[in-house]
């Protein structure tokens, strides 16, 4: 079963609570007119209507009616989960033209019921109204906490996990996962995802996600690649205490507590510290070229967190034919606003897009 030739568009817009909540660390070069909600949303959703995409995946999104109503107008539905306890979350969209929702083709991931923080992701199978084709469509915002490198691998593991069994139940379905997995290219959570398994106590439990403290002083304005900095009032909070004596056994030095290790693998360990899944994932600007230099950049970060990954299935093939790329990293910080958000660019991220066949 071949699909039809459809555009995917992956977005964090930056949610409205996050950019006033975080105003002063992280955008205070940033003039105030430019974070209003008001103007932001225009330019989402003029951003929206100029890529044209058939399936959308947005993350950070605190207002949804808004954005329910806006994208109806726009011939999409959709639907949405918030974050336990609070506004924002994922929400996923798709051209009611082109898709309508298979039955029982909505699943929500609440990561608090795994005792995996307040994270949130999102499952739609997707049947296409012009051909014999299903897609099966992830949408996740990963924690941010560079430091705890077992929550983050764990929520991956949670997400592809229950596409692996929807993939089995939906064998002709081609399966596409979008979202903020906020971590960088070549990360040992990268290569979890792309090559299928990962040995836990091989790699830095700190370092999982690639995201390295150590933003250099007198150069704000122009942080280090995949580098993050934490204000000083965040950082006790980053690093959540963990046994130390067990952290710090010899050899063990990749800081690993067995309760790390349970929250990674989902179990206690038994014989291996391996995390693995069954998807064979690819990323579709890897696989066109490359990631994007860059796909967030604000006062303390800059560097690629946003991916879209595609698998085959048994029935129905699939590969990415282009992917767009962000405004060049240069002219960005050359720009008079040398930051996200700025005048023409409405979230702290990029938008990031591929046409799939």
């Amino acid at each position: 079963v071949k699909p039809l030739r459809i555009r995917v568009m992956s977005y964090n817009i930056l949610a409205k609570r996050l950019a006033e909540d975080h105003y002063r660390d992280l955008y205070t070069t940033v003039p105030w007119k430019y974070m209003d909600w008001t103007h932001r949303l225009d330019g989402i959703l003029h951003e929206i209507k100029l890529v044209d995409p058939d399936v959308l995946c947005l993350q950070e999104v605190d207002a949804f009616d808004e954005m329910e109503r806006a994208l109806a107008a726009l011939g999409y539905k959709g639907s949405f989960l918030s974050r336990r306890g609070l506004p924002e979350g994922c929400a996923t969209f798709w051209k009611s033209s082109k898709f309508h929702q298979a039955t029982g083709g909505e699943h929500h991931i609440d990561f608090a019921n795994h005792d995996l923080k307040q994270n949130v992701a999102l499952i739609h199978v997707l049947q296409s109204k012009e051909a014999n084709w299903r897609l099966l469509l992830g949408n996740i915002h990963v924690l941010f906490n560079p430091k705890r490198g077992d929550i983050k691998l764990a929520q991956v593991r949670v997400l592809l996990g229950k596409v692996a069994a929807l993939q089995q139940k939906h064998r002709t379905a081609s399966v596409v996962i979008c979202g903020d997995f906020n971590s960088a290219p070549g990360s040992p959570l990268y290569e979890y995802v792309l090559r299928g398994e990962l040995d836990c106590l091989a790699h830095d439990r700190r370092y999982i996600s690639g995201q390295v403290e150590g933003l250099a002083h007198g150069v704000e304005h122009k942080p280090v690649r995949n580098q993050f900095h934490l204000p000083p009032q965040e950082q006790e909070q980053e690093e959540e205490k963990t046994p130390p004596k067990n952290s710090k056994r010899k050899g063990n030095p990749n800081k690993w507590s067995s309760e790390n290790l349970r929250i990674a693998l989902g179990m206690l360990p038994q014989g291996t510290t391996k995390i693995t899944h069954s998807l064979k994932l690819h990323s579709a600007y890897d696989t066109v070229g490359g990631e994007p230099a860059y796909t967030s950049a604000h006062r303390r970060f800059v560097g690629t967190v946003d991916y879209i990954w595609y698998a085959q299935s048994e029935g129905a093939s699939i590969r990415p034919l282009s992917c767009l790329l962000p405004l060049k990293y240069e002219s960005l910080m050359n720009s008079s606003v040398p930051c996200l958000p700025n005048r023409h660019w409405p979230s702290d991220h990029m938008s990031i897009v591929s046409d799939f066949l």
